[in-house]
């Protein structure tokens, strides 16, 4: 046997069993998917089925083709039949993700434009899928029982594979055109996904037609976009971080009104008192009269005492102020290195979200003892504990941090469900510099990082 034969032989028993994995994976995430749909877009669902189904395909159709006996007349009919829909399913989930990643824009012109011109290109694709199933090794493929080996033409390349990669290309074109539709993360995410998806049909297409990784990498794209844009831990998480960019900006128009407020302040209520006190100033130096010069005097004394209270209320609001940004902006803690510690994934992603761009890197650990493993080989500025965790608590931890010296000249921050009095003496005769209360609000974590760090009480 050629090395090529021995090559081909491998890959395919090899990749039929990666294959073969990602659907028995796929398939169970897309029941969990179904059962849990209205948390997911319709065109999600369609695209998990779309690529478990012709996952399956595509191990049915490979199994068929070098198993089915090459003496029966009809064997050459059914062998490319099924490799022609297997391009067509490859061809449909590279069309079914254009129309997934369609979903998240709002509809405008080009939008409309782009997604007719999809439309087009798939129709003419089917076109020459059905023809090449009754004139085969012109269009797209056929087979030789002979040697066992697909047979191509260029058309198998510009059609086949070329088709399925203008649409990818042209949803990462989209998603380009209007990036600022999408964050950050999704961005990453979608561009992930879709890369997946061009490299398993570039490697399909340039080493082996044996070679099943294109269907495989379709299922490892949805699952890509189901755990990062779509499941809803993700949505949970993306509601609070919305809620929380809006409630800054809430603020910011708030300081912003104040500051405005106080400037009117200081021109409506200073401009008439100068007034008054400058004109009374010019009366006592052209009227030499002892009566005059007396009221003048009382005038004067007056004037500069209403001066003095508006002074200082204008001096404190503005210590206020500073106060309020103290407490409700967002800290620099740049170079600070923050250990989160709790037991449930979610609350660990929301810490991480709301600290994203404070310039913090943060660790997170799922329990008291892992959390106190890494503290005696890394160095942190700061440690926020969830109270109840199994095995052991935030309040086991603390004491294990206290007795071993970790907490001494680290701020420990009580991240909980509990609040009134009672807790605040609890948590402070502990030794925690402070407590968040859950559901976490972005001010509240950051006042109390702040005064935390800051050395501040703030139980």
């Amino acid at each position: 046997m050629r090395k090529e034969d021995v090559f081909a032989e491998v890959t395919s028993r090899v990749n039929m069993n990666i294959e073969g994995v990602a659907a028995i994976f796929g398939t169970i995430l897309l029941v969990f998917i179904m059962i849990d749909r209205k948390h997911n877009l319709p065109s999600f669902r369609v695209l998990a089925v779309t690529a478990v189904v012709s996952d399956i395909f595509d191990l049915v159709t490979t199994y068929v083709t070098f198993s089915v006996d090459s003496e029966l007349f009809y064997s050459k009919f059914i062998v490319v039949l099924l490799n022609t829909l297997n391009y067509f399913g490859f061809g449909l989930l590279s069309y079914v993700l254009f129309r997934y990643l369609k979903s998240y824009f709002k509809p405008n012109k080009l939008i409309h434009t782009m997604t007719n011109v999809a439309d087009f290109i798939f129709s003419v694709y089917m076109v020459f899928l059905i023809i090449s199933i009754f004139w085969p090794g012109h269009f797209i493929i056929d087979y030789d029982f002979s040697t066992e080996r697909f047979v191509r033409t260029p058309f198998s390349y510009i059609i086949g594979y070329g088709i399925p990669l203008f649409i990818v290309t042209s949803s990462i074109f989209m998603m380009v055109v209007f990036n600022k539709d999408f964050s950050s993360k999704q961005k990453k995410t979608i561009f992930a996904g879709y890369m997946v998806v061009v490299i398993g049909c570039l490697i399909q297409a340039c080493i082996n037609a044996r070679v099943l990784v294109a269907h495989a990498t379709g299922i490892l794209s949805f699952v890509i976009l189901y755990f990062s844009l779509e499941s809803p831990d993700y949505k949970r998480m993306s509601a609070l971080l919305d809620e929380s960019r809006k409630a800054q900006e809430r603020i910011k128009e708030a300081q912003k009104a104040r500051e405005d407020l106080f400037a009117g302040m200081t021109h409506e209520i200073r401009t008439p008192l100068n007034a008054v006190l400058g004109i009374n100033q010019l009366i006592a130096e052209e009227d030499k009269d002892p009566v005059v010069g007396v009221l003048t005097g009382k005038i004067k004394r007056e004037g500069e005492s209403v001066l003095k209270v508006v002074n200082r209320i204008l001096n404190q609001a503005k210590t206020e102020d500073q106060v309020f940004h103290q407490k409700t902006g967002m800290p620099d803690l740049s170079g600070k290195h923050i250990l989160s510690i709790d037991d449930t994934p979610i609350n660990l992603r929301i810490i991480e979200g709301l600290l994203n761009h404070t310039g913090a890197s943060v660790t997170s650990v799922s329990g008291g003892r892992e959390g106190l493993d890494l503290m005696t080989r890394e160095h942190f500025d700061l440690v926020l504990i969830d109270h109840q965790m199994p095995v052991m608590d935030g309040m086991a931890t603390m004491r294990r941090m206290t007795e071993s010296g970790l907490a001494e000249h680290t701020p420990v921050i009580m991240v909980t469900g509990n609040d009134g009095e009672e807790y605040a003496r609890m948590y402070e005769k502990a030794g925690f510099s402070g407590y968040v209360r859950k559901p976490v609000k972005q001010d509240e974590l950051f006042s109390v990082i702040s005064q935390a760090i800051g050395g501040k009480e703030v139980l």
